[in-house]
């Protein structure tokens, strides 16, 4: 295996940590303002998706193959609990995300979330001994991260996303700075029953202090309005890049069953 395929493996836990934070501020955007449940009620949601290619949602990296990916949160007022785990269709897993939300500042058109998220991610590395096996690695990392959203009306909506990380094995990557930029066009009328959504994105990424790299990306999709499917597609392009090797462009096509 060359020095450049290691380097590329090294990249691809963080990228997978970083989905997690993205999916959750794109859910959440919908609804700045932020509900007051009754009494002791907790308010619990989420989302299960399989698609045809892994994207991370911060989509530097693919996974490469068809991927299943489960979202849930559990919140009561401006705290929220928000696990996520990923598997690759043949069963093995991606990533597992542990994220503790907390609304700093919550009115009706402005929005500041901070997080700590303590997440695994699994790489896979080929090696050749006594032919060609597969050696499975779990890698952990925290990150802090500070959202802002500014709600321009009920269908459109700006956010931006900043995080801070740090790996914690021997190996792993030991610093990540992230910065993005994030519309949020929701549910807008094709029909009298279906609507379409898109969420176009820029982001900067920078790994170990050396590959600054920037990125577009989006995702757009179709709904109906009474029942909870989203059919969507994803794209990603590097613009400039360090990161070795090129990533280049990645897409794919999912559903996502939301409740």
């Amino acid at each position: 295996m060359s020095n450049r395929t290691i380097r590329f493996i090294r990249l691809y836990p963080i990228m997978l940590w970083l989905c997690c934070s993205l999916v959750t501020h794109g859910q959440a955007d919908s609804a700045v303002k932020v509900p007051v449940e009754d009494g002791n009620g907790f308010k619990f949601s989420g989302n299960i998706g399989l698609n045809t290619n892994g994207i991370s949602r911060v989509p530097a990296f693919s996974l490469g193959k068809p991927a299943i990916m489960g979202f849930f949160s559990l919140r009561k007022n401006r705290f929220s609990f928000d696990p996520e785990v990923a598997y690759s269709t043949e069963g093995n897993p991606w990533f597992m995300n542990s994220c503790f939300r907390y609304r700093i500042y919550a009115k009706k058109n402005f929005d500041v979330m901070v997080s700590a998220n303590w997440s695994i991610s699994h790489r896979y590395t080929e090696v050749i001994e006594n032919g060609l096996k597969t050696i499975a690695k779990a890698e952990r990392y925290v990150v802090f991260e500070f959202v802002p959203t500014y709600k321009l009306s009920e269908k459109f909506s700006l956010g931006s996303a900043v995080f801070v990380g740090r790996g914690i094995d021997k190996g792993s990557l030991k610093q990540m700075h992230f910065i993005s930029l994030v519309g949020n066009i929701t549910k807008l009328r094709l029909s009298e029953k279906l609507y379409y959504s898109f969420f176009p994105q820029i982001f900067y990424l920078n790994l170990d202090g050396d590959t600054d790299s920037l990125f577009v990306s989006g995702v757009a999709g179709i709904g109906h309005k009474r029942f909870p499917f989203f059919l969507s597609s994803q794209i990603n392009q590097p613009v400039v890049t360090a990161i070795s090797p090129n990533p280049g462009f990645s897409w794919n096509i999912g559903v996502t069953y939301t409740f």
